[in-house]
This record gives structure tokens, sequence and C-alpha cells, in this order.
């Protein structure tokens, strides 16, 4: 469905900080029309297959080389399986200090290890600090079995959890990461994922940015080569030849979090390099602009069959953009009502979306709701009401 104006039995009114005032739907004016910004110099990344920087706090891609590329993600895979694991942790199916046997097939992984014992009984905290912090295919292992019995069902709530967050590069074959035809993901899907993960669980970070970990008398070294470094608190790295490194880098600077992700870089250094770059042109040459809190009013819709006849339309979250700090100009907003509005509608009910626009490109789509709840108006009360508005 198209942006207002809609359909002129409603009234519409936008409530915007920077930009437009009330306006009745059937003349809601069209958005001026701006000059184009001038061109950003966009990163220089050597020798990297693909590559996204992407704002936590607003979802939109700052950067991108190749985003959609479908590629061998290697051990970036493991945020995944994090992803699954903290959701069984959400859902009370397993917990921290939950104790977990390590099985033979966790014992024998190839690669990366936390070097585990057969038999034994490893805290879940443990282990997920294995997995994210040394990369331990031992640890993915283990907790695949303890949250869904075996690596087969896991990776189906890997697969299944990749749909629902619209991954659509990717499909994942193992929890570990370890090359196996068929597994595969892009730099955009992995951004996304990463920002998903910090955001449902942002403790996550206090793992990811530990320089070591200590297990059964072993001292291990964080593999991301940025960590501590320039507000760096994360994410992940994989190998998947030695002539393709993939590094998956978020940190936190002024309030703000943004997620570089580097697939197919010839070396470790150079993947660091191409994400350092990255994540200097996101802290440069980027803002964030918050335009509405959560439960903020951004709409009112009028329909004299409804009663009440004013409907409130708010936010259902903060709505954060990002623009370039070089370009500041009003961002417009245009409310797009979901089609075939009817009462009743709860309050909270979904009722369209609040569509940001800068320089004529959508920035993000932020989901609205109804703030109030409205009910079929009775006949004497449409009969009032269309009396009402002949009157004027």
């Amino acid at each position: 469905m198209k942006g207002c104006p809609i359909s002129l039995r409603y009234t519409l009114v936008l409530l915007l900080p920077f930009a437009l005032n009330s306006a009745r739907a059937a003349a809601l004016p069209p958005l001026p029309t701006l000059p184009p910004p001038p061109p950003m110099p966009a990163p220089q990344l050597a020798g990297v297959q693909a590559a996204v920087l992407m704002d936590v706090q607003s979802g939109q891609v700052l950067a991108a080389e190749a985003p959609t590329r479908e590629l061998n993600p290697s051990g970036l895979v493991k945020l995944m399986t994090a992803y699954v694991l903290h959701q069984a942790e959400g859902q009370g199916l397993i917990h921290a200090h939950q104790g977990v046997p390590v099985s033979a097939s966790a014992w024998h992984v190839a690669g990366s290890r936390m070097f585990l014992q057969p038999g034994k009984a490893v805290d879940v905290a443990q282990l997920e600090d294995g997995l994210l912090i040394d990369g331990g295919n031992d640890a993915a292992i283990a907790l695949a079995q303890a949250v869904a019995g075996g690596v087969g069902s896991f990776v189906q709530l890997m697969n299944h959890d990749a749909q629902i967050l619209e991954l659509t590069q990717t499909r994942f074959r193992n929890p570990d990461g370890l090359p196996q035809p068929g597994q595969r993901s892009s730099a955009l899907d992995l951004a996304r994922l990463s920002c998903d993960l910090i955001r449902s669980d942002p403790g996550i970070v206090r793992i990811t940015s530990q320089p070591s970990y200590h297990y059964n008398h072993i001292t291990q070294y964080n593999w991301n080569p940025l960590v501590g470094r320039g507000g760096v608190n994360g994410l992940g790295v994989g190998l998947a030849s030695r002539q393709h490194w993939n590094l998956d880098v978020s940190a936190t600077k002024d309030g703000r979090t943004l997620v570089a992700v580097v697939l197919g870089a010839p070396s470790r250094s150079a993947a660091a390099a191409a994400a350092s770059t990255l994540l200097h042109y996101g802290w440069a040459g980027w803002q964030d602009r918050q335009l509405y809190g959560a439960g903020q009013t951004v709409a009112t819709l009028h329909q004299q069959d409804w009663s009440p006849q004013r409907l409130q339309v708010m936010t259902t979250a903060p709505v954060t953009v990002s623009i370039p700090s070089n370009q500041a100009s009003a961002v417009h907003a245009v409310f797009v009502p979901a089609p075939h509005l009817q009462a009743p509608l709860r309050a909270g009910a979904a009722v369209g979306t609040l569509d940001l626009r800068w320089h004529g490109k959508v920035l993000q789509t932020a989901p609205v709701s109804a703030k109030n709840a409205v009910e079929p108006a009775g006949w004497l009360t449409r009969i009032l009401h269309k009396a009402e508005a002949w009157l004027g």
C-alpha cells in the first residue's frame, strides 16, 4: 500500500519533531523535493569478498560491499548457536548454571576447542565462554545436544530462527561452522543476526569482550584481534581457509553501537584492517537521531463509523534513524496504514507502519500500533456523526 494520502474517510495527523505539521489525509501535500545530498566517500576495503557496516540502534546499513553474496560463514555460525541458546534460556528450557554432560562426539570434534573431557559435566555458562571467546567447536556441539537433544534437531532450530529473522541468504548445516556442503550466509544476514543478538541479550558483549578465559587448567585467548581497542567488544572470528578469514565486530562509542562484518579477507590482519576502516567511517560519518520515544503518538485516524471516532497511532518502540553527519536535514515521516482497517481494534493492535524518509530514500520502516481501542459505532451514533460532519 502506498503512503498517505489515504482514503477520504480518514483524517490523519502526523506529529513530527522536525518537519511536518498537522494535515488532513485528503489534502496532505507531497513531500518536498530536496536537492540530492553530496556524495559521501565510501570506505575502501582491499581484498575482502563482502562487508557490511550496520547501526544496531537504527538497523540501517551504513556501508556495504557485496552484502548479499553467499559465502562460507565458518566460525561465525556460532553466533546463531548463541542466539538459539539465549532463546532457550529465555524460555526456561536451560539455565546458565546447569551442568551439561560432555558426549564423545563433542570431545572428538575437530578444530578449535576448549578441551572438554568426555563424561564430565560442564556448566552452560562455561560452555558459552568457550563458544564465544575461543570459538570452541566442542562447546558448540555440547550446547546443541543440551538444548535440543542432538545436533540435527538443534540445526533445525537454527534454520527456524533464521527464517524468523528473515536471513534470506543463510542456511545452516551444523552449530560449529566446520566446513559442510550447503552451509552459507551473507555479510548482510550476519550483520542482522549480530544486531538481533545484541538487542535481545546485551550482556553477550560481556563475554565476547573478554581477552581470555581459563578452563581445564588451560588459558585460551580471544581470536578477535580488535577486542579492547576503540570500543570493540565482540563478536566472532571465522576461518574458512588460510586465505578466507571472516570477522564480525561490534563496538560501542558515545552511546552508539555499530556492527562491522567482513567476509573472505586474505588474512586475519586484513580482516581487522577492513573492520577498523568500517568502524571509523561509521563513527566519523554518521550520527543517530531519535525521532520518537516508545509509545509516542505519531498520527490520528478519524472514522465516523468508529466509537470513539478518533484512533491515536503510536510507536511500539523508540524510533532512531542514522543520517550522515555532514548532511543533516529534515527526516520526513509518512504513516502507511494497514489495508482495510476496521473496528473493533484493541489497544496495541498493529495498524500500519511509519516510513522515515531522507532525501526521498526510505531509511527505515517502523511498526506502529493503536494507542486506544475503537469499536463499531451503533446506528444512532453513526447518524449523529454524519449529521455533525454535514453541519460542519
